[in-house]
């Protein structure tokens, strides 16, 4: 199986990357210092093999790494992911979805912005069903396993040691479209409120009579790091890390956070859309 990087291993290559460039060595030099090939120095940097804490040890002496340094690297080394669980799915799933997934696994917070459907990662059973018997007609495989990813994502937010805070900026529409019928949508208006009650889960609407363009988007952020962001697109979720571009979606996210109601604002309206629909 080929090597997959985690986030944290991705930041550990481009900080030893780095370190390299500023003190202007080239890639024979650090192989020259270090008794590796050349190949080796360049697929550590390019995430294509894992770097491990030996390694990190053998270039100290060349890029004048302190105890410190070594230790933090080290520790970097070590970490590779361990519950790529979405592997076994893979065959079904585009490569810009796999890596949401990656991304998605590792973050401490997100936020995730729509405008027509529940976020995946607080979608019921039944509203997943009714999402993929609306969409194109496929490979029933494909839609078997775009059903048990969805649901096996949420764990994230239930996890005991770890779990995503989740921020969830979504139109009043959603509250509308009776995707599945009436009965549905009430189960997961229902479902929307009981999860709202977790301490790392904030939801909020932005109502008809704030309107603002919304764009659908997800940013992710690791306990430390750099944050990355990925998009809606007909063909995939395209991933977005450059610096620039990562800051100017948190800018639309404030901007879409400014319109919304507040938490306690959004129950009240999505139970009162409860109230309209079984009344």
């Amino acid at each position: 199986m080929p090597f997959r990087a985690s986030w944290t291993q991705k930041q550990l290559a481009d900080e030893l990357a780095q370190r390299r460039k500023d003190l202007q060595l080239s890639l024979r030099d650090v192989a020259d210092r270090t008794g590796w090939q050349n190949s080796k120095v360049s697929r550590m940097e390019n995430c294509v093999i894992k770097v491990t804490p030996a390694d990190v040890r053998g270039l100290a002496d060349v890029y004048g790494l302190s105890e410190a340094d070594i230790d933090r690297l080290s520790e970097m080394a070590r970490d590779a992911i361990t519950d790529a669980w979405w592997k076994r799915y893979e065959r079904w799933l585009s490569t810009s979805f796999v890596e949401f997934l990656s991304y998605e696994n590792q973050a401490a917070r997100a936020w995730c912005v729509q405008h027509m459907f529940v976020p995946g990662l607080l979608q019921t059973p039944d509203y997943v069903t009714s999402i993929l018997e609306v969409g194109p007609v496929r490979d029933p495989g494909r839609n078997d396993a775009e059903y048990e990813v969805r649901l096996r994502r949420q764990r994230r937010l239930d996890d005991e040691t770890d779990p995503l805070i989740l921020h969830a900026l979504i139109a009043e529409s959603i509250l509308r479209w009776q995707i599945g019928g009436k009965d549905v949508l009430v189960g997961q208006l229902k479902h929307l409120c009981e999860t709202a009650a977790k301490d790392n889960v904030h939801i909020r609407v932005v109502p008809f009579e704030r309107p603002v363009t919304i764009y659908p988007v997800d940013l992710f952020e690791p306990a430390s790091g750099q944050a990355v962001a990925f998009g809606e697109a007909s063909w995939g979720t395209p991933m977005n890390d450059d610096p620039m571009d990562v800051r100017e979606t948190k800018r639309e996210i404030a901007r879409v956070e400014a319109a919304a109601l507040s938490e306690e604002e959004t129950i009240k309206l999505i139970e009162q859309r409860i109230r309209e629909l079984t009344t």
